[in-house]
């Protein structure tokens, strides 16, 4: 086994595991899918495993060895790209418009968003809080220079980069007995965030009746309804935290989530992608609760 691991092989890995696919991870590098694909195949050489799962020449998922790899390759990245930084990047000055969707601040991002003006404090932020929906039509407007937001269904991920997946979940107290009543009670956002349009779909398409129990801007009001045993709610995996369990008896599975980064036309500026860089570093990083950060990457 070679002692030295390829940056560059690192990366090819990092990229086709995030897209799901070759031609997408290519595009993204700048590369054609025969290099991504040879790339793949020598870093296989040097570890001596296979790291991705193959069939008929399309990409199906990511081996047990090539998720430990892909571990050790985000950080090996992330230090490497923080060095070059460092030197490359210091002198970076202008001001930055930045969407976040709330449940970005759930997942403790902003503290990336303190991180990144330490490191670069000529770069003056502004910061919007907004649904996923708004957010997105302010960067395609030219209004915000990024935003990160949070997606589902099957739309492309070329339209953005997807820095993480994870399964969103009936969300409930941990000795809730309101997940058995009907109609089923619901602790929902208001109109236009997207996970009540999918939780109300989903249980219609069951025949499933539920009624509104609680409809709030925040997550901490669904939190608390959550945990006085008032309410069920569709959320994703990860902001379950330690006093939220999830239901699955007599539910209808919902879609994964996607978080993804949106940029416009200053998206290639290096202040855009080393923000971008923190917080797909930070989504990666394990959380402090049982399931709460474990890496899904969808076939």
């Amino acid at each position: 086994m070679a002692r030295h691991l390829d940056m560059d092989l690192l990366r090819a890995l990092v990229a086709t595991a995030e897209a799901a696919s070759f031609s997408l991870a290519a595009t993204r590098l700048g590369r054609t899918q025969s290099a991504i694909s040879l790339q793949i195949k020598r870093l296989e050489e040097q570890v001596g495993k296979p790291l991705l799962v193959r069939s008929q020449g399309r990409l199906e998922g990511v081996t047990e060895e090539g998720l430990l790899l892909l571990d050790y390759a985000r950080r090996i990245l992330r230090l490497n790209d923080e060095a070059i930084g460092c030197f490359s990047e210091a002198d970076l000055a202008g001001s930055l418009r930045v969407g976040l969707a709330e449940e970005v601040m759930e997942r403790d991002l902003g503290s990336v968003v303190a991180e990144f003006h330490s490191a670069y404090p000529r770069v003056k932020l502004a910061l919007e809080c907004d649904l996923s929906a708004r957010l997105a039509a302010r960067v395609e407007a030219g209004e915000l220079d990024m935003a990160l937001i949070k997606r589902i269904g099957e739309r492309p991920t070329a339209a953005g980069r997807t820095l993480w997946r994870e399964p969103m979940v009936w969300a409930g107290g941990a000795h809730s007995s309101a997940v058995a009543e009907r109609p089923l009670p619901l602790a929902l956002f208001h109109e236009g965030c997207i996970f009540r349009v999918v939780a109300q779909a989903a249980l219609t398409q069951a025949g499933i009746p539920w009624r509104l129990a609680f409809a709030g801007h925040s997550h901490t009001g669904i939190r608390h309804v959550l945990r006085a045993g008032l309410a069920v709610s569709p959320l994703p995996l990860s902001l379950l935290g330690d006093s939220l369990q999830r239901h699955t008896e007599g539910l209808p599975p919902l879609p994964e989530v996607e978080w993804v980064a949106l940029t416009g036309a200053s998206g290639e500026w290096p202040a855009v992608q080393r923000l971008i860089a923190m917080f797909e570093a930070r989504l990666w990083q394990p959380l402090p609760w049982p399931g709460g950060g474990l890496p899904r990457v969808a076939a």
